[in-house]
């Protein structure tokens, strides 16, 4: 009877860690959408949730696996709690793999936020876009030739007061001014079905002047980056610029830099023209 009762103990215990394992997921599914949604500031759900109790959780439930298995191995009854145990292992792996991969995205990218094709001439957002930028706790600023944060010296002791624009030219692939063999008019609407297609909510369409302002949110965080298009006439065709620029954080992570890669792609594609 006594076997009976420890060994009912046991499973009872892998059954706890089995249900902790498969409520850390849920844990930072609810970091994200409590974010995205208004519940609580990003600051909370990416830096506290996330970033801070995160990897404590994960640590937690992952000892409490281990000790799980090992107290099923012990005697029996050995199955349950050995399918439970390797159950939460196996969950709590994923878990740390995916956060893992996170950081070392961040390791490897350049702390900036800002991305453009044109520094020497740096694409201005609307009144709509700023006044919308501005509402935002925290919001980063839109400079002609920003530098990264002296803060930026806690991870990056080298990074902190350099020049976005050497950065950018010295991390990422070119990102030029794409010309192409298209009047504005073209351009503007291909320029534009590439932004719908990318799911850029468009804020400013002014078929006029040939720029186009939108917004893009993320699908977790609501994480919100802003782009502009601008198109000039130039010579038999046109040239056209992107920029886009993230309203919160320091880094982030190559983001921008592959939306900006993914609106000149696109572009192109419609156009006609083969990549760079």
């Amino acid at each position: 009877m006594a076997s009976t009762k420890k060994g009912g103990l046991r499973v009872k215990f892998a059954w706890l860690v089995f249900i902790l394992a498969l409520a850390l997921p849920l844990w930072f599914i609810a970091a994200a959408l409590g974010s995205k949604y208004g519940l609580w500031g990003w600051q909370f759900g990416l830096g506290t949730m996330t970033i801070q109790l995160g990897p404590m959780l994960i640590l937690g439930v992952g000892i409490a696996a281990v000790v799980s298995l090992v107290l099923g191995l012990v005697k029996s009854p050995r199955v349950k709690p050995f399918i439970l145990s390797i159950a939460a292992l196996i969950i709590v792996g994923l878990i740390f793999g995916r956060i893992a991969n996170m950081g070392s995205v961040s390791e490897n990218v350049p702390p900036i936020h800002d991305i453009q094709t044109d520094w020497e001439d740096p694409i201005q957002f609307s009144d709509a876009i700023m006044t919308e930028r501005e509402k935002v706790d925290g919001v980063n600023p839109v400079e002609d030739d920003p530098v990264i944060a002296e803060y930026a010296k806690s991870r990056w002791p080298d990074m902190a007061g350099r020049s976005v624009a050497e950065v950018q030219r010295e991390s990422y692939q070119p990102m030029n001014t794409y010309i192409a063999p298209a009047p504005p008019d073209v351009l503007y609407a291909a320029a534009y079905s590439t932004l719908a297609d990318l799911g850029i909510e468009i804020v400013t369409a002014d078929e006029e002047n040939y720029v186009l302002e939108g917004t893009y949110t993320s699908q977790w965080f609501g994480f919100k980056d802003d782009v502009a298009v601008r198109i000039r006439p130039k010579g038999e065709g046109s040239e056209m610029d992107v920029r886009s620029v993230s309203r919160v954080g320091l880094s982030d992570l190559g983001a921008n830099a592959e939306r900006v890669y993914a609106i000149l792609e696109g572009v192109r594609a419609r156009i006609g023209t083969p990549p760079e």
